[in-house]
């Protein structure tokens, strides 16, 4: 014998013990009304209903008492615990459009029926099915969990004088109790309460492009009226009149209100609208497609749509014209870049902010996102993307590209003075075989990381600047207070925009989430250092094994190992965008933003950038930190694009007059080598070593540009900080390069060139 197990009768309990891993229950008593067979009151002289009589050998499982208390679908139960029941339609009443159903249902042998109504079948069977289970199980209304179906799907009772048994149900209409009043359309609401309104339009004014109607609804015998610039703003109103006399709204309840769309008063001749009847800021309780919203709002929005064959990121961009302003946005079909457009037009009109963001609930956009940095996103992302169509336009061979990155520079806290310093193309490493020793391929040709070395590229240009006198003052750096290095001036920051997920961390888990927490924040593969593959794309966790990169092992055939982009751009935060060389110039910078034009997850992102060394990351000499960038996302997303990744890369960098096309197999050009390559890199700082100040008194050692790099005390000690962090938090060691790489000679600037 088994723990005891018993479920409450009504007026005997019933005796249960462990048989097989199953519970038998063994009923010696149970009432039942024989009148007319329905379920109704126990009296003294009711025929009891015996149910161990009926039911002598059933059985339920453990498992099936806890369903049965949490409320499972009671249809659900009685299939599972007998195999023949029987359900006849009784009767149907009530109207056509709002009939009501009488079913009754016969378990196995019993000859006892169990009523339930509905206005549907499916509404009845589980009426049915429920006062059956009630019965059985002596399961009291107040106690068991189908309050869902007795309020939402059964018929009200009458005549009941305990909780234990039923009348049967009457064939009257059933009456609606609740009607849920939030986030609730009023026509939709009306609807449910007066079933059978009807609307009608008193009159149409204003010049034919631009009517306001006049409509009215008779509820009760009272007349409600409601104007609006279309028939069904003017319904809404209407019907939001005729709801207030007569519903007592809850506090928290809120009715979508079309009052936001309808302008009076205004002389549609004029070419601007007025500020004091724009509509003002408007959230849409249930996430309204700003598509629609837009149009209710300005019904005389012109959109226009252009078609760009080539670009199959971004086929289409749709231009929204309203008053004198015009807001674009792009998307690979037409639906998308119209929404993307709607939504930038929102933002700007009128403060429009998804519901979703408000509820700090995760979206497409991010639990994070305000107005203000989704404009910033949008302008961002707009900016790259326009760049690139202007310095790729009537290249169709070279336009193809999966992953697109750039490079913002901002003086100010708006994008009114942005400038793009570069775009770039690119998802593969060079290959093994073409890796050389003087710095004139390029390693990695991920869209991010050439990004970066343009970046590099023009911050030397801007240091040259002040060695010149006449230009000193158009540099973004300015001498610090004690002459010691540069820092940039005041309000200039970078934004790092990506049309998808950095690979590695930041993405590898992105695609198969649709929440924005992170389930398994604990799993060991979370946050792991990532290698892409050689010559191709995508990424591997690095073993635990330490892994030494050497020159004879890649030339004789070891895969050549390239740290993800999601671990050098939390290298960056950490480090700085600017790299050794110019550590000796100038403070760390970090970027201000990095922002996604799809794939983001923010939890992700964030572990990926920064937050998985964060416990783990101690001892940073200043001024180094971690940088926690803002992370946003555009509004114009890019989806997944199923196609082979070009062998190339597209490189264009400021005061380029044609971008350069790098090949991914060579990492060089096919006329010598790119602008942004080592080689060149070395050359800039050759000429600048001994014209600029410098931040600390060490000696640069100028034998090979691997020296000077490593002559940056605080660089160094910094790199080796976050290095032990990684491994700190067990997530794998830094894999680097072979060191013959970067042990090539500096060369006067005279004799710098193509090196083959």
């Amino acid at each position: 014998m088994g723990s005891e197990s018993e479920i409450p009768m009504s007026s005997q309990k019933p005796r249960s013990c462990a048989e097989n891993g199953e519970i038998k229950i063994d009923y010696t008593a149970a009432q039942m009304d024989s009148d007319e067979g329905s379920l109704g009151p126990t009296t003294g002289s009711k025929r009891p209903f015996d149910v161990a009589g009926v039911f002598p050998n059933l059985k339920i499982k453990p498992g099936q008492i806890n369903q049965i208390a949490s409320g499972k679908n009671p249809v659900s139960i009685l299939n599972e615990l007998f195999a023949t029941l029987t359900y006849e339609v009784e009767s149907v009443s009530g109207p056509a459009h709002d009939p009501m159903f009488v079913l009754s249902l016969k378990v196995k042998s019993c000859e006892q029926k169990f009523f339930g109504s509905g206005p549907s079948k499916k509404i009845a069977r589980n009426s049915a099915a429920l006062n059956a289970l009630r019965l059985i199980f002596n399961i009291s209304q107040k106690e068991d969990s189908f309050a869902s179906f007795q309020s939402d799907d059964s018929p009200q009772k009458e005549g009941r004088e305990d909780d234990k048994t039923f009348d049967k149900p009457s064939p009257s209409k059933r009456k609606r109790l609740d009607i849920n009043l939030t986030d609730k359309n009023p026509v939709s609401i009306l609807n449910e309460l007066r079933v059978g309104v009807k609307y009608e339009v008193v009159d149409v004014t204003g010049p034919p492009h631009n009517p306001v109607f006049n409509v009215y609804v008779e509820v009760d015998g009272q007349k409600y009226y409601g104007i609006g610039m279309s028939k069904k703003t003017a319904r809404a109103k209407a019907a939001e009149e005729a709801l207030k006399s007569f519903v007592q709204f809850p506090i928290n309840g809120t009715i979508f209100s079309m009052s936001n769309a309808t302008v009076k008063n205004t002389d549609f001749t004029s070419d601007k609208i007025s500020d004091e009847n724009k509509p003002t800021a408007v959230i849409p309780p249930r996430d309204k497609n700003p598509v629609m919203l837009l149009n209710e709002l300005y019904p005389n929005a012109v959109y226009t749509f252009t078609h760009h064959e080539t670009d199959i990121v971004n086929r289409f961009k749709t231009t929204i014209a309203i008053e004198n302003d015009s807001f674009s946005g792009t998307g690979s079909s037409k639906r998308n870049s119209k929404c993307a457009a709607a939504k930038i037009a929102l933002a700007k009109l009128i403060k429009y902010v998804p519901s979703s963001i408000l509820n700090g609930t995760q979206s497409d956009l991010g639990s994070n996102m305000t107005r203000e940095s989704m404009l910033k996103a949008d302008g961002i992302g707009k900016m790259v993307n326009d760049k690139f169509s202007e310095v790729m336009e009537g290249d169709t061979q070279h336009q193809r590209r999966k992953v697109l990155a750039g490079i913002v520079m901002t003086r100010s806290d708006t994008l009114d003075d942005a400038e793009v310093l570069c775009v770039t193309t690119g998802t593969k490493c060079v290959s093994g075989g073409h890796i050389c020793l003087n710095g004139t391929s390029l390693n990695d040709m991920h869209a991010e990381i050439l990004a970066r070395r343009c970046l590099i590229s023009y911050l030397f240009d801007q240091l040259e600047l002040i060695t010149d006198p006449e230009l000193t003052s158009t540099s973004i750096f300015t001498l610090k207070e004690n002459n010691r290095g540069y820092r940039l001036k005041d309000g200039v920051e970078f934004h790092l925009y990506i049309n998808t997920a950095p690979c590695g961390d930041a993405r590898i888990f992105s695609p198969h989430e649709d929440s924005g927490i992170d389930r398994h924040p604990n799993r060991i593969s979370r946050g792991q250092l990532r290698t892409k593959i050689e010559s191709g794309e995508g990424t591997i966790p690095i073993k635990g094994t330490f892994v030494f990169q050497t020159w004879d092992g890649i030339i004789q055939g070891e895969r050549l190992l390239t740290m993800s982009c999601s671990d050098k751009i939390c290298k960056w935060n950490v480090m700085g965008l600017q790299g050794a060389l110019l550590s000796h110039f100038i403070e760390p910078i970090y970027l201000k933003s990095l922002v996604l034009g799809g794939l983001m997850k923010e939890s992700h992102l964030y572990r990926a950038i920064c937050g998985r060394i964060e416990n783990t990351l101690q001892g940073l000499p200043p001024p180094f930190l971690l940088n926690r960038p803002e992370m946003l996302k555009s509004t114009s997303l890019e989806g997944r694009q199923a196609q082979k990744a070009p062998s190339f890369a597209v490189i264009w960098a400021k005061d380029m007059e044609n971008p350069e096309v790098v090949f991914t197999d060579t990492g060089k050009t096919n006329t010598g080598i790119s602008a942004v390559c080592k080689q060149n890199i070395a050359v800039k700082f050759f000429r600048l070593h001994n014209k600029l100040s410098t931040i600390d008194d060490d000696e640069i050692n100028m034998r090979s540009y691997g020296d000077a790099k490593e002559s940056v005390k605080t660089y160094v000690a910094t790199r080796q900080v976050l290095y032990e962090a990684f491994q700190k938090a067990q997530l794998g060691r830094w894999v680097a390069k072979p060191i013959e790489q970067d042990l090539f000679e500096f060369f006067e600037p005279a004799q710098s060139g193509p090196i083959e």
